[in-house]
Protein backbone atom coordinates (compact mmCIF):
# COMPACT_ATOMS: atom_id res chain seq x y z
CA UNK A 1 0.00 0.00 0.00
CA UNK A 2 0.85 3.75 -0.53
CA UNK A 3 1.22 5.63 2.61
CA UNK A 4 0.97 9.58 2.17
CA UNK A 5 3.10 11.55 3.13
CA UNK A 6 1.82 14.44 6.14
CA UNK A 7 1.42 17.78 4.86
CA UNK A 8 3.89 19.97 6.34
CA UNK A 9 2.77 22.18 9.38
CA UNK A 10 3.42 25.21 7.28
CA UNK A 11 3.36 25.51 3.58
CA UNK A 12 6.72 25.45 1.95
CA UNK A 13 8.08 27.97 0.23
CA UNK A 14 8.71 28.55 -3.51
CA UNK A 15 12.14 27.46 -4.36
CA UNK A 16 12.59 30.47 -5.92
CA UNK A 17 11.28 32.33 -3.45
CA UNK A 18 14.42 33.92 -1.81
CA UNK A 19 13.61 35.48 1.40
CA UNK A 20 10.89 32.92 1.87
CA UNK A 21 13.80 29.92 1.94
CA UNK A 22 15.86 31.92 4.03
CA UNK A 23 13.20 32.14 6.58
CA UNK A 24 11.88 28.62 6.50
CA UNK A 25 15.20 27.65 7.33
CA UNK A 26 16.18 30.03 10.03
CA UNK A 27 12.34 28.53 11.65
CA UNK A 28 14.19 25.72 12.14
CA UNK A 29 17.64 27.37 12.81
CA UNK A 30 16.90 30.16 16.27
CA UNK A 31 19.06 28.76 18.60
CA UNK A 32 22.59 30.32 18.66
CA UNK A 33 24.79 27.02 19.15
CA UNK A 34 22.94 24.90 16.56
CA UNK A 35 23.32 28.20 13.90
CA UNK A 36 27.19 28.06 15.13
CA UNK A 37 26.90 24.22 14.14
CA UNK A 38 25.28 24.78 10.62
CA UNK A 39 28.13 27.40 10.11
CA UNK A 40 30.32 25.20 10.41
CA UNK A 41 29.08 21.89 9.39
CA UNK A 42 27.64 22.67 6.46
CA UNK A 43 30.34 23.61 4.44
CA UNK A 44 32.50 20.46 5.82
CA UNK A 45 29.60 18.62 4.52
CA UNK A 46 29.57 20.05 1.38
CA UNK A 47 34.05 20.08 1.40
CA UNK A 48 33.52 15.90 2.37
CA UNK A 49 30.75 15.83 -0.54
CA UNK A 50 33.30 17.29 -3.00
CA UNK A 51 35.86 15.00 -2.10
CA UNK A 52 33.84 12.20 -2.40
CA UNK A 53 32.53 12.92 -5.94
CA UNK A 54 35.96 14.30 -7.15
CA UNK A 55 37.08 11.37 -8.91
CA UNK A 56 34.15 11.99 -11.08
CA UNK A 57 35.33 14.42 -13.80
CA UNK A 58 33.36 17.60 -14.00
CA UNK A 59 30.83 16.64 -11.29
CA UNK A 60 32.31 19.38 -8.57
CA UNK A 61 32.28 21.84 -11.26
CA UNK A 62 28.81 21.21 -12.11
CA UNK A 63 27.76 21.31 -8.74
CA UNK A 64 29.54 24.34 -7.73
CA UNK A 65 28.80 26.46 -10.59
CA UNK A 66 24.71 25.06 -10.09
CA UNK A 67 24.87 25.88 -6.25
CA UNK A 68 26.31 29.56 -7.60
CA UNK A 69 23.94 29.78 -10.66
CA UNK A 70 20.67 29.02 -8.35
CA UNK A 71 22.38 31.63 -5.44
CA UNK A 72 22.96 33.74 -7.97
CA UNK A 73 19.42 33.61 -9.84
CA UNK A 74 17.92 33.84 -5.77
CA UNK A 75 19.76 37.11 -5.40
CA UNK A 76 22.43 38.21 -7.81
CA UNK A 77 25.02 40.03 -5.08
CA UNK A 78 25.09 37.38 -2.85
CA UNK A 79 25.18 34.47 -5.55
CA UNK A 80 28.28 36.26 -6.93
CA UNK A 81 29.82 36.63 -3.59
CA UNK A 82 28.93 33.27 -2.27
CA UNK A 83 30.31 31.57 -5.67
CA UNK A 84 33.60 33.90 -5.58
CA UNK A 85 34.12 33.20 -1.88
CA UNK A 86 32.38 30.19 0.03
CA UNK A 87 31.74 27.85 -3.52
CA UNK A 88 35.47 29.08 -4.56
CA UNK A 89 36.95 28.22 -1.52
CA UNK A 90 35.37 24.45 -1.13
CA UNK A 91 35.49 23.73 -4.89
CA UNK A 92 39.92 24.86 -4.98
CA UNK A 93 40.13 22.90 -0.93
CA UNK A 94 38.32 19.76 -1.80
CA UNK A 95 39.98 18.95 -5.19
CA UNK A 96 43.49 19.68 -4.07
CA UNK A 97 42.74 17.66 -0.95
CA UNK A 98 41.43 14.92 -3.19
CA UNK A 99 44.40 14.95 -5.76
CA UNK A 100 47.08 15.01 -2.71
CA UNK A 101 45.55 12.91 -0.28
CA UNK A 102 45.65 9.30 -0.76
CA UNK A 103 43.12 8.18 1.92
CA UNK A 104 41.42 10.96 0.77
CA UNK A 105 37.57 9.36 0.06
CA UNK A 106 37.97 7.69 3.76
CA UNK A 107 38.73 10.75 5.68
CA UNK A 108 36.11 12.70 3.51
CA UNK A 109 33.60 9.90 4.82
CA UNK A 110 34.35 10.26 8.12
CA UNK A 111 34.57 14.08 7.82
CA UNK A 112 30.67 13.79 6.21
CA UNK A 113 29.11 11.31 8.92
CA UNK A 114 31.00 13.29 12.03
CA UNK A 115 29.01 16.18 10.64
CA UNK A 116 25.53 15.11 10.06
CA UNK A 117 26.02 13.67 13.69
CA UNK A 118 26.79 17.40 14.58
CA UNK A 119 24.17 18.66 12.95
CA UNK A 120 21.13 15.83 14.71
CA UNK A 121 22.95 17.10 17.69
CA UNK A 122 22.51 20.58 17.47
CA UNK A 123 19.03 19.80 16.87
CA UNK A 124 17.92 17.71 19.36
CA UNK A 125 20.17 19.24 22.62
CA UNK A 126 20.18 22.70 21.22
CA UNK A 127 17.22 23.22 18.72
CA UNK A 128 15.10 21.00 20.30
CA UNK A 129 13.27 20.92 17.35
CA UNK A 130 13.60 18.22 13.68
CA UNK A 131 15.95 19.23 11.02
CA UNK A 132 14.12 20.97 8.44
CA UNK A 133 15.04 18.64 6.00
CA UNK A 134 12.28 16.50 7.31
CA UNK A 135 9.80 18.86 6.42
CA UNK A 136 11.40 19.89 3.14
CA UNK A 137 14.29 18.11 1.76
CA UNK A 138 14.81 19.69 -1.08
CA UNK A 139 14.10 23.10 0.06
CA UNK A 140 16.82 22.32 2.76
CA UNK A 141 19.07 20.47 0.85
CA UNK A 142 19.13 23.40 -1.62
CA UNK A 143 18.96 26.26 1.17
CA UNK A 144 21.67 25.09 4.07
CA UNK A 145 24.77 26.55 2.25
CA UNK A 146 23.40 29.77 1.31
CA UNK A 147 22.10 30.23 4.29
CA UNK A 148 24.72 29.80 6.05
CA UNK A 149 26.62 32.29 4.16
CA UNK A 150 23.65 34.75 4.32
CA UNK A 151 23.30 34.13 8.22
CA UNK A 152 26.97 35.20 8.68
CA UNK A 153 26.38 38.64 6.58
CA UNK A 154 23.51 39.08 9.04
CA UNK A 155 25.78 38.19 12.27
CA UNK A 156 28.51 41.03 10.92
CA UNK A 157 25.46 43.64 10.92
CA UNK A 158 25.24 43.20 7.23
CA UNK A 159 21.51 43.48 5.59
CA UNK A 160 19.94 44.68 7.80
CA UNK A 161 16.44 45.26 6.31
CA UNK A 162 16.82 41.74 4.87
CA UNK A 163 17.75 40.42 8.08
CA UNK A 164 14.01 41.99 10.19
CA UNK A 165 11.93 40.83 7.27
CA UNK A 166 13.31 37.17 7.16
CA UNK A 167 13.27 36.83 10.90
CA UNK A 168 9.88 38.34 11.48
CA UNK A 169 8.69 35.35 8.15
CA UNK A 170 10.57 32.75 10.48
CA UNK A 171 8.71 34.12 13.33
CA UNK A 172 5.66 33.27 11.72
CA UNK A 173 6.80 30.08 10.54
CA UNK A 174 8.30 28.64 13.60
CA UNK A 175 4.51 29.40 15.67
CA UNK A 176 2.99 27.23 12.69
CA UNK A 177 5.11 24.47 13.56
CA UNK A 178 5.17 25.02 17.27
CA UNK A 179 1.36 24.80 17.02
CA UNK A 180 1.39 21.75 14.68
CA UNK A 181 3.54 20.47 17.12
CA UNK A 182 1.21 21.27 20.27
CA UNK A 183 -1.80 19.45 18.59
CA UNK A 184 0.10 15.99 18.46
Amino acid sequence: PIVAMPSPPTPLPSLLDFEGLLSFYLAFHSDATNQAIHVAFIPAIAWSLLVGVSRIPGVPAALLLSYTAYYTYLNAPLGITWGATLGTGLFVSSMTFAKNEPASAKIALGVHVASWIAQFIGHGVFERRAPSLFTGFLHSFLAAPFFVFVECAFKLGMLPELHKRVRARADKIRSGLDAARKKK
